[in-house]
């Protein structure tokens, strides 16, 4: 199911006693998909190569949803030219500021990333700006946040507490005009705030797409470890939630 609200302000005002103020929100939720089904007028399951360092490329058959589970699916198969196939999903629409919030489970297989993030690019007309949840297979113990402005990124590596390939657990962000904000379960691990300098290391300005993905690196197996090929792996997600920052 696919709940999608864009309102303002809460509660029922005709049943607010005057003595109290209500005070918006400080987002709204524009829609949540817990992955019931495949909604192609939200999503687009992606179909095409990357190039490097994407040692796969993605192919639409790769992506499934099973009982409220939203999976992608790596492995070695003919694919747009290359020799592994993997899934890709992101949103037919953009979005800027506000709250990215998911559920999922990481693959543990070396030389592959599991991610959410945000993304756009030359692709889009526009300057390369992302946000990033990434994890790495080869030690799914840490998670990568990162954020890119016009193609200039700032990775940091932080451990999690927890092996994120043996269970679900929810990741997410918030991004404003002044700061970037990542959470693992609720807990703020890590801010980023903006620099008023209006330069490359500035926050990112572009609305970008959702996106999910699982892929095999190569090239750069001394961040990514070497992928093994015909390796077949997984990663796994509940839900995905975006709110608008007011």
């Amino acid at each position: 199911m696919i709940l999608f609200l864009l309102f303002s302000g809460c509660g029922d005002t005709e049943s607010t006693p005057s003595s109290v103020v209500v005070v918006p929100s400080e987002f709204t939720l524009v829609f949540m998909d817990d992955f019931e089904d495949y909604d192609p007028t939200l999503w687009q399951k992606s179909d095409w190569a990357n190039g490097d360092p994407f040692y796969n490329a993605w192919c639409p058959e790769q992506v499934s949803i099973n009982e409220g589970i939203l999976e992608l699916n790596l492995e070695g198969k003919e694919c747009n030219l290359k020799t592994h196939a993997s899934g890709e999903y992101r949103s037919l629409d953009t979005y800027k500021y506000g709250r990215y919030t998911t559920k999922f489970k990481a693959s543990d297989t070396n030389g592959t990333i599991s991610s959410f993030f945000t993304y756009t690019g030359a692709s889009e007309g526009t300057q390369w700006d992302e946000i990033d949840i990434e994890i790495l297979g080869r030690d799914p113990s840490k998670i990568q946040v990162n954020y890119w402005r016009n193609g200039k990124e700032h990775p940091l590596t932080l451990e999690l507490g927890f092996d994120a390939s043996l269970q679900m657990h929810t990741y997410s962000f918030i991004w404003t005009p002044e700061y970037i904000k990542w959470y693992v379960d609720f807990v703020l691990v890590h801010t980023v705030a903006e620099n008023h300098a209006n330069n490359d290391d500035s926050l990112p300005l572009n609305a970008g797409r959702i996106m999910m993905n699982l892929w095999a690196a190569e090239g750069i197996e001394s961040w990514s470890g070497r992928y093994e090929d015909n390796t077949s792996t997984s990663s796994s997600y509940d839900y995905v939630k975006y709110e608008a920052y007011n």
